[in-house]
């Protein structure tokens, strides 16, 4: 894959999952950074790996499920569009104490 066809499927990949309902940002991670390096810069939050492109994200609500599903949709439906057959892998990172105050495991929750 050229470079520039890299950088912009990491970019669109990106989109995608950041505009998933639930998703908060898409973060780099711990020790290994999750991130592509384009020209110019980097995507934060994915990794375009050769069997797999996983995307890291910190979300902003629960259940879990339906967030994550949300985002192999959302980047699935990216990597069909240009003819890529990796698959996806969602990594939660990070969870926003919005979701932790409001969520099953608020203070108060049944």
């Amino acid at each position: 894959m050229r470079g520039s066809d890299r950088a912009g499927l990491a970019r669109a990949v990106a989109a995608a999952a950041g505009s998933t309902p639930g998703v908060a940002r898409l973060v780099a991670g711990g020790l290994i950074p999750a991130v592509t390096h384009v020209p110019g810069g980097t995507v934060t939050g994915v990794r375009l790996g050769t069997t797999a492109v996983s995307v890291h994200v910190a979300i902003d609500r629960f259940p879990l499920e339906p967030v994550i599903t949300g985002v192999v949709q959302a980047v699935g439906a990216v990597l069909s569009g240009a003819h890529d057959e990796r698959r996806v892998e969602v990594v939660v990172e990070d969870v926003e104490d919005s979701a932790l105050r409001s969520g099953p495991f608020a203070t108060g929750a049944s």
